[in-house]
């Protein structure tokens, strides 16, 4: 009896140890979301970011994506400069998210792990975006999720990609990663 109620205890505390680990990871992948879109809503830069807004996305950003990022940015400027007339921007609207003008708010809704060996995450995430007195729209509200693809990079949780789920309004492909290959590829 004593070894079953021993085995249990350790089993009770086992358990709870993953727990904690899980929300751990959770507030850690949570915290990367937050910091990359307050940082995104500062600027509300439309389109592919430039130098600078890069600099300041990249802690939250995945290897991967940044340099995927990075090499948008350097096809649109050669683009632009190639160009003989103003043409307009390789990506029209907010480049981060379903809406095309972007959102106002935002909360993390949930995540989730993708594997066994805790590598990747999913997140969804809430967005709104409220029309002002300025906008062209009649003060509406419009509301949707996206989900975020999370990629552990030594200790650090980072975004790989973005999901645009949205309400069917999405003017970009179904990945952040398919609309930037396909910007790099088309006009190198």
């Amino acid at each position: 009896m004593k070894i079953s109620s021993r085995l249990a205890a350790l089993l009770l505390v086992a358990l709870l140890a993953a727990c904690g680990e899980s929300t751990d990871a959770t507030a850690l992948q949570e915290q990367v979301i937050t910091g990359f879109y307050q940082q995104h809503l500062k600027t509300h830069s439309p389109g592919i970011p430039g130098v600078d807004e890069l600099k300041q996305l990249q802690p939250f950003l995945s290897s991967a994506l940044f340099t995927l990022l990075s090499q948008a940015s350097d096809t649109e400027v050669k683009y632009h400069a190639a160009a003989e007339d103003p043409v307009p921007p390789l990506v029209d609207g907010d480049l981060f998210t379903s809406l095309f003008e972007g959102a106002t708010a935002f909360a993390v809704d949930s995540c989730e792990g993708d594997d066994d060996n805790d590598l990747h995450a999913s997140c969804l995430v809430d967005f709104r975006h409220a029309s002002s007195a300025n906008d062209n729209k009649s003060g509406g509200n419009e509301s949707w999720k996206d989900k975020l693809l999370l990629v552990k990079q030594g200790q650090q949780w980072r975004i790989d990609d973005i999901e645009f789920i949205g309400n069917g309004q999405s003017s970009q492909r179904e990945y952040l990663t398919d609309t930037l290959n396909s910007i790099v590829k088309d006009y190198n």
